[in-house]
């Protein structure tokens, strides 16, 4: 992204910031990155613009150099030592324009989990964009009673409509980001995140937009406790949880659906928090850089002052994307080997938003059916960019996915087969306690959770 960051020597990093010194990289030029400024390919007014400048105008904005999408699912342990490819739950969408304006945009991730976590995502990425133009005027004024309003809507339609008995035992996380000209909004259930990278004084930043909500943090376990839930901390490896009637332990503190937890302190109601932006004027003038929004797959092990390292170091918005989740999958492999969550990230580089662009008057934004060559005046219509929406069964599997697990390729050749059987026959529980989002404990199991705490 033409200054780049550094990765040698970094500062010690805050939980908010964490300083990346560009200095350092003064061969890589500013001039690398282009501009974020979209340039309208159209002839005349830039305002009430004809069909031909509707398709110049998306051209313009969906080469990938300020909007940027890429996903990949995850891996899990299969037959033989294999690595097998499993059913991508995430789902993602980026809306701009947004509620009628290009002075607005959404962008949301949902990643799913528990048996059939994808079609819970579904549901929210099909529906939450639509239901939050339902008044538009009333999200511009009061964006956080509209977004925490939605989202707790579509909650309750998860659990008491079609998808009901699926959504008991399965659910989402809800990542949202709304912008309105300089302001941004999140709203956050679960453990999904929003990022800004900015620069300051010559280096660049990470600043968190969102909070994980995490079981174990001090406000969200006396809310479960006190509903009967139980929370196990984090341990050797293990994610906090909150566990619903001794059986089923979930990894996060807020989500959509999972409704076998909303008794014991899950709720659907995001965290909202509410920013401003000023982009940097120019390519390597200080200001805010760019967004990135993301699953956990992404924040399991690249913390928020590396992704915006990875992303500060791509030409633009697509190559950034893609490089943050190509990253993410190898630190996956690096440390887990035959398991890899579904990783989902959407990168903008700021500034995006094209205000100018928008009709001045509503006369303007009405079809002009009186005008003679019978064109007529553009609508500002939604264009949506949806990620992995509609998607069914097993994802296609690369020679990367279909290797070997290197916990059991990598065994020496003295290894005597009851050893490697034994090793097998622990890996299934030992994998559930870790890495699965939505986990359920046999009784055993839960005695022994029990005996830990005590």
């Amino acid at each position: 992204m033409g200054c780049a960051g550094s990765k040698d020597e970094q500062p010690e990093a805050t939980p908010q910031e964490s300083l990346v010194n560009v200095e350092k990289h003064s061969e890589l030029s500013c001039s690398r990155r282009p501009s974020t400024m979209y340039e309208a390919k159209e002839v005349g007014s830039s305002r009430g613009s004809t069909g031909h400048s509707k398709l110049a105008r998306r051209s313009a904005a969906s080469e990938g150099d300020c909007i940027g999408t890429s996903t990949r699912h995850g891996v899990m342990p299969g037959p033989r030592g294999f690595v097998a490819a499993k059913i991508n739950q995430d789902r993602g969408v980026v809306v701009w324009p947004f509620n009628g304006s290009y002075n607005e945009a959404l962008l949301c991730v949902f990643d799913g989990h528990g048996a059939k976590g994808e079609i819970v995502a579904e549901h929210c990425v099909q529906s939450i964009p639509e239901r939050l133009q339902r008044d538009p005027e009333k999200l511009r004024t009061q964006p956080e009673a509209v977004l925490s309003q939605v989202v707790i809507e579509i909650d309750h339609e998860l659990l008491t409509g079609e998808l009901g008995s699926i959504a008991q035992s399965c659910g989402t996380t809800s990542i949202i980001v709304y912008v309105k000209g300089s302001q941004l909004w999140t709203a956050c259930s679960g453990d999904s995140r929003a990022i800004k990278g900015f620069r300051s004084g010559g280096r660049v930043a990470a600043q968190d937009l969102s909070v994980d909500c995490k079981p174990d943090s001090p406000s969200e376990s006396e809310r479960i406790i006190q509903c009967g839930g139980v929370v196990s901390p984090a341990h050797m490896g293990r994610p906090a949880r909150v566990w619903a009637d001794g059986r089923i332990g979930l990894a996060m503190s807020r989500s959509l659906g999972d409704g076998e937890c909303k008794r014991y302190g899950v709720i659907p109601d995001p965290e909202l928090k509410r920013f401003e932006l000023a982009p940097a004027p120019s390519a390597c003038a200080d200001g805010d850089l760019f967004l990135v929004v993301a699953s956990d797959g992404v924040w399991e092990f690249i913390p928020s002052a590396e992704a915006v390292d990875i992303v500060s170091r791509s030409s633009n918005a697509n190559e950034a994307s893609l490089n943050l989740v190509q990253q993410a999958a190898k630190r996956w492999r690096n440390n887990e080997g035959s398991y890899r969550d579904d990783i989902t990230v959407v990168v903008v580089f700021l500034p995006f938003l094209q205000p100018h662009w928008d009709p001045i008057t509503k006369d303007e934004a009405c079809p002009a059916a009186t005008e003679p060559d019978g064109i007529g005046l553009e609508i500002v219509e939604d264009e949506k960019r949806l990620i992995n929406a509609g998607l069914t069964g097993l994802s296609r599997m690369t020679s990367d996915d279909l290797s070997p697990d290197p916990r059991t390729s990598q065994k020496s050749a003295g290894d005597v087969k009851g050893e490697t059987g034994a090793a097998k026959s622990n890996e299934p529980s030992t994998f559930l306690a870790r890495r699965l989002t939505l986990n359920s404990l046999d009784q055993a199991e839960w005695e022994a959770l029990g005996n830990d705490e005590t």
